[in-house]
């Protein structure tokens, strides 16, 4: 089959040419964005011999080729376009912008915009909620008085992400947006200012502006107001740029971007966006009222599935304007520490199945980061890739779920769905219920995934050969792979893209660069820049062939933020300089910067050496081979 009657399958496989909206690629994928995935033949996919295997996120329908992923891009473009000379990646405009207007990719951009926005303010979230959390043991124990400094130093402290929520917020969103973050703290300002807060507390009447009723209300805490006035500052922001003097921008475009953007913040975007998260706080406990067991026992069960797609950072603004709001949580995070334990329950199992020491090994580490509420590395590591145990993880979710529902749970402090927030579940009054109902749906979501991941037969996928002894390799040929980043080391397997956690194109190692240069990590040449500049493949004289890929989804920027140095086909030297990236501006846009580096040829060796090391720099031996 040659690359244009592929392509041509590929085009009928995923419903043809009329359901495709834009097709592009990186170093190993052909990326989609389809009108209706129901129409997606995966069997068929599957079967064609050039595809290793497909992926489907919230917004995009991924098909993993390998080498010739560049070449058959190019010829779905040629047959959808009917023209061979645009550039891979690009479709009819006129269609794609009637795509972009689409329910289904309105409902993505969302998702994927709230996702940009709370990534970058999490830790902060996190640890003023982990502060509540050391309250809660306080209040609990009896260890200071209310009035005492230790208190008040630690409930400050826990209050302080939340009550000024909208300035956090105005930063992130700022750079999502792509507008000077400094004035979209202007605009959190003029929502946090005084006056607001306490006329609101007063119950004032609406401040007159200009014939215009103003309102006065307590935006501390609130989410929707501050990122809907980032949202239309980014519009206004171009449009005083556009009709202002070049000479005059520096000095007046600050100032007009506030006088348009404030009166329209207060008067409606702000008393909408209020509205609007109380309404939807309002809704879920309503939800949870009238169908609170099916719905708890669906969100603890599709959990993994939602954490998969991403959707999680989604529910995160919910309960943070629940909590807010109410004062408690009962939407989400009780279930994703249910299913976080379920999870546990699975890996647990899984590890004693597990006849080999280095799965025990990975089962047993990643059932642990799961019960401490990280439930990735064992989720595409180890259930996701053996099926059954994932199913039984999320039976047992289900499970909790229900009982938790039953049992009226609710938490009330936000941070990360792990053991250690237990102590969230205790009320101020000291109310212990939440908390007796999450321990019990807790242990038996956790034993009843154990049970049924027992008890299933399925493939463990482990092979029958034994670890080959330093004897065997004696005079064998030791072939070192250098580092090409300066960075934390990280296992393959907790990168949360199974086409790399799950070894489909290779085996090899991740990086979290400290630094923002690539340098080649062997004498040899390059086999393939990719015309984005985010990933390049290396081949060395001695015949190791080498993938970098530069963070995740970067293949989206288009290039911008990198740099490169060399061109497909030069020559390099151990050391060399290859690229170089923004690591500044790919964090602030949420990128994750895990840089996969992949061995896509390692069955030719007899055996691959990860250092052990943590930290690495470029001059440091990361991977050996043994030929």
């Amino acid at each position: 089959m040659d690359n244009i009657e592929l392509a041509q399958k590929i085009i009928d496989y995923v419903g043809g040419k009329n359901n495709i909206t834009r097709v592009w690629n990186c170093m190993t994928r052909i990326r989609f964005n389809l009108i209706d995935n129901s129409l997606i033949k995966k069997d068929k996919l599957t079967s064609l011999v050039h595809i290793i295997n497909i992926q489907q996120t919230s917004s995009q329908f991924q098909i993993i080729i390998g080498k010739n992923v560049d070449v058959i891009t190019k010829e779905i473009n040629n047959i959808l376009t009917n023209s061979i000379d645009k550039s891979p990646g690009e479709l009819n405009k006129r269609d794609y912008k009637k795509s972009q207007i689409t329910v289904k990719s309105l409902i993505n951009n969302i998702i994927e915009t709230i996702t940009s926005i709370f990534s970058p303010i999490l830790p902060a979230i996190i640890g003023a909620g982990m502060m509540k959390v050391v309250l809660a043991i306080i209040t609990t124990c009896h260890l200071f008085s209310e009035s005492s400094g230790i208190f008040l130093v630690c409930k400050w402290t826990g209050d302080s992400a939340f009550y000024f929520l909208p300035f956090l917020l105005a930063v992130s969103s700022a750079k999502k947006f792509n507008v000077n973050e400094y004035v979209a703290l202007c605009l959190s300002g003029v929502l946090m200012a005084p006056a607001l807060i306490s006329g609101s507390s007063n119950k004032l009447a609406p401040l007159n502006f200009m014939s215009l009723e103003l309102p006065y209300m307590n935006y501390s805490s609130s989410i929707i107001p501050i990122i809907l006035a980032v949202f239309l500052m980014r519009y206004i922001d171009k449009f005083v740029a556009k009709i202002l003097p070049k000479l005059l921008v520096p000095i007046f475009q600050s100032l007009l971007v506030l006088i348009i953007t404030v009166p329209i913040m207060l008067i409606i975007l702000a008393p909408l966006g209020f509205y609007i998260g109380e309404l939807l706080s309002k809704g879920l406990i309503s939800l949870f009222s009238v169908s609170g067991p099916i719905a708890g026992g669906l969100l603890a069960g599709f959990n993994p599935l939602i954490v998969m797609t991403g959707m999680h950072y989604a529910f995160m603004p919910a309960a943070i304007q629940s909590i807010e709001t109410n004062g408690f949580d009962n939407f989400w995070l009780p279930f994703a520490l249910i299913s976080n334990l379920a999870q546990t329950g699975a890996l647990l199992a899984v590890f004693f199945k597990y006849k080999t020491k280095k799965n025990k090994s990975i089962a047993l580490s990643t059932g642990i980061s799961a019960f401490f509420g990280i439930s990735e590395p064992g989720l595409y590591g180890v259930t996701l890739k053996l099926k059954k145990p994932l199913y039984a993880a999320m039976i047992g979710g289900a499970i909790g779920g229900i009982i938790v529902s039953l049992l009226k749970v609710k938490t009330f402090a936000f941070t990360a769905p792990n053991i250690f927030a237990l102590p969230t579940y205790i009320s101020i009054q000291g109310d212990k219920n939440s908390l007796y109902a999450i321990i019990i749906g807790g242990i038996v979501s956790l034993i009843s995934s154990f049970i049924l991941c027992l008890v299933f037969k399925y493939d463990l996928q482990e092979s029958n050969k034994t670890d080959n002894s330093d004897k065997e390799f004696e005079n064998s040929k030791l072939i070192p792979v250098y580092s090409p980043l300066s960075g934390t080391v990280v296992s393959i397997k907790k990168i949360p893209d199974p086409t790399f956690s799950e070894e489909i194109i290779g085996k090899g190692v991740a990086i979290e660069p400290d630094d923002n240069i690539v340098y080649a990590p062997f004498d040899g040449h390059v086999s393939v820049l990719f015309h984005t500049k985010h990933a390049i493949g290396l081949t060395s004289n001695t015949g190791v062939e080498l993938i970098i890929h530069i963070g995740l989804d970067t293949v989206e920027l288009e290039g911008k933020y990198f740099t490169s140095f060399i061109n497909s086909g030069d020559k390099v030297y151990k050391g060399d300089k290859l690229i170089q990236f923004d690591l500044n501006r790919l964090k602030s846009e949420g990128y994750n910067l895990l840089t996969p580096i992949v061995v896509t040829n390692y069955q030719q060796f007899n055996n691959m050496n990860i250092t052990d090391s943590i930290k690495v720099s470029s001059k440091d031996k990361l991977i050996e081979l043994i030929k």
